[in-house]
């Protein structure tokens, strides 16, 4: 079957199909021999089924809403998603391969374009006169909307036949109502915090006991977008019509998509046997799929013209055969994403970590900075849990030989489950779970893989839908030195599996092309998936990544500062009408939560974020009485600040334009401000130290080592500039990574890129903008580019380095002797070797309006290059937005926008 993906980020093509099934079901007649009047369609005749089910009779005699009904009504959510797969599966046939999509009630005029779900309707009776769905074909009349070359020539336009009641006839109609009465983000999360079905589903339909009232959620937004007049107002406001408007299955399927989180929240069987309302309860059958059992009807007079479906070769459906929507129906959301963390417990992980990032603290090993970056990326995981948009379903392996290949699993059986904080599956319990472990032995690196997607990746539900995309991070600091070899698995064949690949170290110890080899067994994206540097920010950036990439959001923002005490910083980045939420992480790499503080300012003046625990929304703002606010979930700990920002159907004035991240590292007031410049937040994180040699700190005493801050050195190119002194450039500096992700609609495509390349070569990457809801101009870019300046395998040999790296995994404690990074170090020290990075500024052209080439990748020696890339340009939006109605509109109004990206890739 499928995925089922977020209306508002269908790419156009995905828009499209949807529309095109919608129509050729609409075209289908069932009655073609019948007088023209009396003929009616596939499409029609499940409008006709929903409302016949609100009347039915059961064998006993009564009359029963097999769908609805409110509190008691359990089939509410289980006859719902039997309709919806049965519906979707009439798509396909017309379509093969579509799904159905859902509106995640917020805002939806992203959708509600002519190409896509049509406007509102317009007139004294609100019909629906442009776009696909309007009362005349494209082309046609008023419809000015360019008709399609699959359009069938025997639909005339979108209207309900006479069959139906007088009042319902004709074209479809829409009265969408004021976005300040869409369900909020506290209510969606009460909801779904709610422990019992009973009230669940209640709430669920009804909106009874959450902050919102009960006119929200299913019941609310069916008046949202019918209007509320019976008379005057749309389709989808009666439930004796509403399937007649394409919204109700994407209204329908956002409640089914919660329902499915539920479940995934430890309610996955969980169904009343008793208690319910007349034939709603977990064994009864849900009518019209009862098969051949007899004494099942309906009252309703529309079977008089359209009649009942015969399922009676069928098999029965009982509510209880809904639950596992996995195995029965085949399909799941893109908000349920699962992801595999295989992690590298080999004896090389002993050797310290050449650059922890902060000049005084204690080094680290790379097994504390990887174990670090694993319960980092779990706070994270929580975070989105929180913020009710995203459930994510992990596990976590380590891997090494010790005699044979081991494996362990860090969370108790199965080994995975849904990210939650309190749980058995949080960032808590893996801390108190890896304690115990050290690291020790070889590299099985082919096998880990492997084990890792079968045990973390494929194993959960089933493998079901066998389609669905899944991620596997695997962090390793070498080489494979046991085990399979990486030819034993054909390139592709773990698909549809995506995987990110880390080698955490240095040129000598690193296979680059092996990572990309265990890379290439997946799926492949237009994202960087193989990951390589030395230093903490390189663990960070890549599980992030990962995270980012399986929720469906993009980089946008992620600059690498070094602060002193007393100093703050102001981070800005813009929101345009095509994000939706952004995540937003900031690491100290004291790990010391009291060194740092935040405020987060809207464009608007709003402060959505002041301080450790609280989400103040004070200073200046313009939406707070007549609009919503945005929303903010947050967690704190280890000096990392994990955040989700939801836009929460705010108006484009308190949305749109730039947003400040205000960071006070050790600061009593905000005296001291630093001022980073455009090369600085240029340079790449796994470029290592923008200043110095960054091996060097590894010899140097803790108290003795130099912030790169205070290294002066001649400039590389036009963007190596430093910050003005601050004149608090005292003591120890410590550094800040912080990464701003987007659930955007406007896409950044990174194309001729290659992973891997061989040295002499010269890339041209094209950066292309594209966005189905509007169109980019004016833009302009920057680009810096970090690479080796020397042969590192002159240093130490591949031989050499492969004969310490056994020694290293065989020995029981850590040792100097054994570690490549500061054996490095003393050999750069003896040859007196500067910088052993070289730096360059790359220029970026506009090669036509929403494409951006960048060229002068040069490659003379081999090992990993690193960019750090930046554009500006504008987004117009090309659809009415509907929060515009609270604080002013801003159409035809430009909205500035940035991306500023790392990418990197591998030279052989």
């Amino acid at each position: 079957m499928g995925v089922r993906k977020n209306a508002k980020h269908l790419t156009a093509t995905e828009q499209e199909n949807f529309v095109r099934a919608c129509v050729l079901m609409k075209a289908d007649i069932v009655n073609p021999g019948a007088p023209v009047s009396q003929r009616y369609s596939i499409w029609d005749e499940n409008v006709a089924l929903h409302r016949m089910i609100q009347s039915g009779v059961e064998p006993g005699g009564n009359t029963v809403n097999f769908g609805h009904g409110g509190t008691g009504s359990y089939s509410f959510l289980s006859w719902h998603r039997e309709f919806l797969f049965r519906f979707e599966s009439q798509l396909q046939s017309y379509v093969s391969g579509v799904m159905l999509p859902y509106w995640d009630w917020t805002d939806p005029s992203p959708i509600m374009t002519d190409t896509f779900l049509g406007t509102s309707g317009t007139g004294a009776n609100n019909v629906i006169e442009t776009g696909y769905f309007a009362v005349t074909r494209p082309g046609s009349g008023v419809n000015s909307t360019p008709l399609p070359s699959w359009w069938p020539a025997s639909l005339n336009g979108w209207i309900l036949p006479q069959a139906f009641p007088t009042l319902w006839q004709g074209g479809l109609r829409r009265s969408v109502g004021n976005v300040s009465s869409l369900p909020t983000v506290n209510a969606i999360a009460a909801c779904l915090s709610i422990n019992n079905y009973h009230n669940f589903q209640s709430g669920m339909e009804t909106g009874a006991g959450l902050p919102s009232g009960n006119a929200q959620m299913h019941n609310g937004m069916h008046g949202f977008i019918g209007g509320s007049s019976a008379a005057l107002g749309g389709h989808m406001s009666n439930a004796t019509a509403s399937p007649f408007d394409p919204f109700f299955y994407l209204h329908h399927c956002n409640i089914d998509r919660y329902w499915a989180m539920w479940q995934m929240d430890g309610h996955a069987n969980e169904y009343p046997t008793m208690g319910g309302a007349n034939f709603h309860n977990s064994n009864d059958l849900m009518y019209p799929w009862v098969g051949a059992t007899p004494g099942y009807s309906t009252i309703d007079t529309i079977s008089n013209n359209i009649p009942m479906p015969d399922f009676s070769a069928t098999p029965e459906r009982r509510n209880v055969d809904t639950l596992d929507f996995r195995s029965e129906y085949n399909y799941t959301y893109d908000c349920m994403p699962i992801i595999g963390i295989g992690l590298d417990k080999t004896g090389s992980m002993n050797g310290m970590t050449p650059d922890p990032m902060v000049t005084t603290a204690p080094d680290v090993t790379k097994w504390e900075a990887a174990k670090r970056g694993v319960s980092l990326f779990l706070q994270d995981c929580e975070t989105v849990q929180e913020s009710a948009t995203t459930y994510i379903h992990a596990g976590i392996q380590t891997f090494r030989s010790v005699g044979a290949n081991v494996f362990d699993t860090i969370f108790t059986g199965p080994g995975f489950g849904l990210v939650k904080d309190g749980t058995s599956f949080s960032h808590s319990s893996f801390d108190s779970l890896i304690a115990s472990h050290s690291p020790g032995g070889g590299t099985p690196l082919a096998d880990a893989l492997i084990q890792a997607n079968n045990t973390l990746v494929n194993a959960p539900f089933g493998n079901l839908p066998n389609d669905e995309q899944r991620y596997l991070a695997m962090l390793t600091d070498g080489k494979r030195t046991s085990g399979s070899l990486f030819t034993t698995i054909a390139n592709g064949s773990l698909s549809p599996t995506t995987i990110f690949g880390l080698g955490f170290g240095t040129g000598v110890d690193v296979d680059y092309t092996t990572i990309a080899t265990m890379v290439a067994k997946g799926t492949a994206l237009s994202t960087t998936q193989i990951f390589h540097g030395e230093n903490a920010g390189t663990i960070d950036k890549f599980y992030t990544s990962a995270l980012a990439r399986a929720i469906g959001y993009t980089s946008i923002f992620d600059p690498l500062l070094e602060f002193f005490e007393g100093e703050h910083a102001h981070i800005h980045f813009n929101a345009t009408s095509a994000e939706d939420n952004f995540l937003i992480t900031t690491q100290g790499y004291d790990f010391n939560d009291s060194n740092w503080d935040y405020r987060l300012k809207g464009p608007d003046g709003t402060i959505h974020y002041g301080g450790l625990t609280k989400q103040d929304h004070s200073g200046s703002s313009n939406c707070t009485d007549c609009c919503p606010l945005p929303h903010v979930n947050f967690k704190r700990s280890k000096g990392r600040l994990s955040m989700v920002i939801q836009r929460n159907n705010a108006s484009r004035k308190c949305w749109v334009g730039q947003w400040e991240l205000l960071i006070s590292y050790r600061a009593k007031d905000h005296s001291v401000m630093l001022m980073p410049t455009l090369g600085e937040l240029l340079f790449p994180v796994s470029g290592g130290p923008i200043r110095g040699n960054q091996y060097q700190n590894l010899l140097v005493r803790q108290n003795a080592r130099i912030p790169t801050r205070k290294i002066f050195s001649k400039a590389s190119n036009g963007l190596d500039s430093r910050a003005p002194l601050t004149n608090a450039e005292r003591g120890e500096g410590c550094n800040i990574l912080i990464n701003i992700y987007a659930k955007t609609r406007l896409r950044l495509d990174v194309s001729g890129n290659e992973s891997i390349v061989k040295t002499g070569n010269t890339l041209k990457l094209k950066l292309s903008f594209d966005s189905p809801n509007g169109k980019v101009s004016s833009l302009i870019g920057f680009s810096r580019m970090i690479s080796p300046s020397i042969d590192f395998d002159k240093l130490i040999s591949p031989k050499e380095a492969d004969k310490i790296m056994k020694k290293n995994e065989s020995s029981k404690k850590p040792s100097k002797d054994y570690d490549l990074a500061i054996l490095l170090a003393k050999r750069l020290q003896e040859q007196q070797e500067g910088r052993i990075v070289n730096d360059k500024e790359l220029q970026i052209k506009v090669d036509n309006g929403s494409t951006l080439c960048i060229t002068g990748l040069e490659t003379k020696f081999k090992g990993s290059y690193h960019l750090g890339i930046l554009v500006n340009g504008n987004y117009e939006p090309n659809y009415d937005d509907l929060t515009d109605g609270c604080c002013g509109s801003a159409k035809g109004k430009p909205e500035a926008f940035s991306r500023l990206i790392n990418y990197s890739f591998g030279v052989v």
